[in-house]
């Protein structure tokens, strides 16, 4: 079994005690991926989680020492093409949405069997953390839900239906003072993460059996009716999540999985304020509202709700009901919200479900890590704010030089003992001197693959910005499509109701009409403003479309330049490991033969 340094990653032999590099101690690991070089270039150097599909590492780029968040499929569901699919599937879904409240994913691929995404490292806790602290004041679980709902909102125009939206899901991280604004005093931004099981519109069904993708307790009572499913599915398990953070428990009662799935579909909600006091009565309906079982009783959509929960905050603000809480009792909820002691769950993180009939699959829990790891490898800490690329550079010049001044070192002595060990000083000195011509080639590999990598970094940032610009646009045009159709709405319940009176009125007979009757008129008026409003959500509708064909030929365009780069950076990277490999072994060579003489 292989020894591994828990600083700088680094895999060595059994019979190693203490790194080469740094001195540190080493560890015995059993994971065979842990002290692994995925694509040639992502070492891995902690695991942060696992699940029934996957697991989650914290990995470093050899060359630039970034960190990423590398998830790798489990090898025995790679070889089933629908798993497979289903994984890579996410990678997809993230790349449509560029948001800032999702977990970007830089990279995706397979290499030597192994199916994996890249996602950008950020550190935090789960929402789920949180929650297991007990109830969140309710203002800061409104602002969670705002930036949920924005990420949402951007994610279902694109054609996405997330399906698993729980607080395992959902990761809190820690902002700067200058990050806050108004609307989000508590410092913290939220991340929306797996979309493994995400449905896109457009795509076909991975497989022809019944399945039910989701978690109990938090999946929309349609999915489980076995109806067709939309954004407001979304929405049903926000309006859980937000439930939860304010009660600390699910709106149903249920033991088991099927309990929860069942509840929505036989029993109301309990009302939230049966649980915590304290709750504005816009909150309440609203969480109610979210939680109906028609998802036409629903917000019709994610940017509704968010446009609900920022009035919601607004409102309560001009109140004067809220202010933003110290930082360091930000995590407790108020004094006196809570009603007599309830039971909590004190769950763990819960499994989600595929294909209630078979084996499940486990939603990636992910533990990201408290701390950054921090790299200590030789020369690191005095970097500075230089180059990383020339760090790495000088680095392993100067261990390569080390190890060749070593190896000249055993030959002089070899050469002074004279004739007895003359013949293994020459293949000695031999080994030197390929060495010695082998060193300047791996600096001048470094430097190919460092702008190889600057390239790719490069057509990243270019993907990034104009998803981000595309995404913005649409934004706001589905923005005013929403509003639209909720003026839409209102319109047309105003002239249903002036329509029943004026019928009530025709049918009883009056002649005449008081001041407070509505005109006929009126009517008239409110059917114009309708057709007005149609013309403008179907205008809205064309222009969304056009610049949703626009990104997707763009991103297909991008894609394949990104492919194309990739794909060369990791030969280089594969050539560049074979040169050091070489040199190693060049070196390791000859100073063992001159060891093996008693030098």
């Amino acid at each position: 079994m292989a020894k591994i340094c828990s600083r700088c990653s680094e895999l060595l032999p059994d019979d190693a005690v203490f790194c080469p590099f740094d001195g540190t101690a080493l560890e015995k690991q059993g994971d065979k991926y842990l002290g692994k070089t995925i694509a040639a270039r992502y070492r891995l150097v902690r695991k942060l989680g696992s699940g029934g599909m996957s697991m989650v590492y914290l990995a470093r780029h050899e060359l630039i020492a970034r960190l990423s968040a590398l998830k790798i499929m489990r090898p025995e569901l790679s070889r089933v093409p629908e798993h497979r699919e289903r994984f890579l599937r996410e990678a997809r879904a993230v790349n449509r949405i560029n948001h800032e409240n999702i977990v970007e994913i830089t990279d995706v691929g397979e290499s030597d069997g192994v199916a994996y995404l890249v996602m950008e490292y950020v550190e935090g806790e789960s929402l789920l953390a949180q929650i297991q602290n007990g109830p969140m004041r309710w203002e800061r679980a409104v602002r969670i839900a705002m930036q949920v709902a924005s990420a949402l909102a951007r994610t279902h125009q694109m054609g996405i239906i997330h399906r698993d939206l729980k607080p395992e899901n959902i990761l809190l991280i820690p902002q700067k003072p200058g990050a806050m604004d108004v609307l989000n005093p508590i410092p913290e931004r939220v991340k929306l993460i797996d979309f493994g099981i995400a449905k896109m519109t457009g795509e076909a069904n991975l497989t022809m059996n019944e399945q039910l993708f989701g978690t109990p307790g938090y999946i929309a009572p349609e999915y489980v009716s076995g109806l067709a499913i939309d954004g407001r599915a979304d929405i049903y398990s926000l309006g859980v999540v937000l439930y939860e953070m304010v009660t600390g428990e699910l709106p149903f009662e249920g033991k088991g999985q099927s309990d929860l799935l069942l509840k929505p579909l036989t029993t109301a909600p309990i009302h939230p304020s049966q649980r915590v006091s304290g709750l504005p009565t816009e909150l309440e309906d609203l969480l109610m509202r979210c939680l109906r079982r028609d998802p036409n009783d629903r917000p019709h959509d994610a940017f509704a709700l968010h446009d609900a929960l920022v009035s919601l905050i607004k409102h309560e603000t001009e109140k004067g009901s809220i202010a933003p809480p110290p930082p360091e009792t930000m995590d407790e909820p108020p004094v006196g919200t809570a009603l007599p002691p309830i039971p909590r769950r004190g769950r763990e993180p819960t499994e989600t479900v595929v294909d209630l009939g078979s084996s499940p699959e486990l939603a990636v829990a992910r533990e990201t890590a408290n701390e950054a790891l921090v790299f200590h490898r030789r020369g690191s800490a005095e970097g500075g704010t230089r180059d990383v690329g020339k760090m790495v550079t000088n680095e392993m010049s100067s261990r390569w030089n080390d190890a060749l001044a070593e190896l000249e070192k055993l030959v002089a002595a070899a050469e002074a003992h004279g004739a007895p060990h003359a013949g293994t000083a020459r293949k000695a000195s031999d080994h030197a001197i390929v060495a010695s011509e082998m060193i300047p080639r791996i600096e001048r590999a470094t430097k190919v693959v460092a702008k190889l990598q600057d390239k790719v970094d490069a057509l990243e940032g270019v993907g990034r910005s104009f998803r981000a610009d595309f995404g913005n646009a649409i934004d706001t045009l589905v923005h005013d499509r929403s509003r639209e159709r909720a003026h839409l709405d209102q319109m047309k319940a105003r002239r249903a109701a002036l329509e029943s009176v004026l019928e009530t009125t025709i049918i009883g007979g009056s002649d005449e009409m008081s001041q407070e009757d509505p005109r006929p008129f009126e009517v008239e008026a409110l059917l114009a403003e309708e057709a007005r409003a149609e013309s403008v959500v179907r205008d809205l509708g064309f222009q969304i479309e056009t610049l949703q064909k626009q990104l997707d030929d763009k991103n297909e365009a991008h894609e394949l330049a990104l492919v194309q780069a990739t794909g060369t950076l990791e030969g280089s990277l594969s050539a560049f490991r074979h040169l050091t490999n070489e040199i190693a072994r060049t070196i390791d060579d000859g100073i063992e033969m001159l060891k093996a003489l008693g030098l």
